[in-house]
């Protein structure tokens, strides 16, 4: 289990649970039981927005009470399975408790330090240096690809221009799109999966690679549709992936190392400067 995904379910259980050490409340109205837990009034302060209509707040206030009453519900029930007190259990809970903390400290610094600028030439770099890392799962293409109702009109037109590389006729050829078509790409620079164009148009090749290397324009008709594909350039599953395709990817990646680097930095620093002030002894 990932730890963020770890932290989000344990978190609401360590917030419901918590009713347990204060008691009863004098002056605080009781909403919901569940046992002997109570979930009071001043519980619900802040899980509505300010400025949320009072039919969104009810709704919103009931999911939380009905998620509440569910959380002591299934506590209710571990709890009669498992002994709290035991010290594994105890340490267990200290260790949750501990990473939680610095989770969210660590996450706080993170969104106030890391650096989140990343140059097309740094891509470039990254890319070069692992391009053998980024191998297509699929096959992809660049195509100008039209999709339109059977009424629309100056079929001819479109049949001439979808096939243009120049500039000002695809510049009149999306004028066209946005007037007519119910689904239009004519991006020049970006790609995509094959499989993701076939499924919107009624073509279904048994060997994709073979029809990418014999068909560069198709055109088909449905019962309510007239379809348009010019493919423009293709690359095939297993060759190396254009940058392109890969930079959001990069991106991420290139943002993790940072984002592990300036937590690793940070906890070097933290210790480095606990030992200089004597802050801890071995006994």
């Amino acid at each position: 289990m990932r730890f963020s995904t770890l932290i989000s379910f344990l978190l609401p259980i360590l917030l419901f649970s918590s009713c347990n050490f204060f008691g009863v409340r004098s002056g605080d109205e009781r909403i919901a039981r569940v046992g002997n837990v109570y979930l009071y009034r001043s519980d619900l302060e802040g899980i509505v927005a300010p400025g949320t209509s009072a039919s969104d707040s009810t709704v919103i206030a009931k999911r939380y009470i009905d998620n509440w009453i569910r959380q002591q519900v299934y506590l209710k029930e571990a709890l009669n399975h498992v002994n709290p007190n035991q010290r594994e259990f105890q340490r267990k809970i200290e260790d949750y408790r501990t990473s939680l903390i610095i989770f969210s400290h660590e996450s706080d610094l993170v969104r106030a330090r890391l650096d989140t600028v990343i140059t097309d030439e740094l891509l470039r770099e990254y890319y070069e240096r692992h391009s053998e890392e980024f191998r297509l799962r699929d096959h992809i293409v660049q195509v100008n690809y039209i999709k339109l109702p059977l009424d629309a009109p100056d079929i001819n037109t479109v049949r001439r221009l979808v096939r243009s590389s120049n500039e000002e006729d695809l510049q009149a050829l999306e004028e066209y799109c946005i007037n007519n078509a119910a689904t239009y790409f004519l991006d020049q620079d970006s790609w995509f999966v094959f499989n993701d164009i076939l499924r919107d148009m009624p073509i279904n090749p048994s060997n994709p690679e073979t029809f990418l290397r014999n068909n560069s324009f198709v055109e088909r008709t449905d019962e309510y549709y007239r379809y348009f594909l010019f493919i423009r350039d293709f690359r095939l599953e297993g060759s190396p992936s254009p940058l392109t395709f890969q930079s959001q990817n990069i991106r991420t990646i290139i943002l993790n190392h940072r984002r592990q680097e300036l937590i690793n930095q940070f906890r070097q620093d933290v210790y480095r400067q606990a030992v200089m002030n004597g802050s801890f002894e071995i006994y």
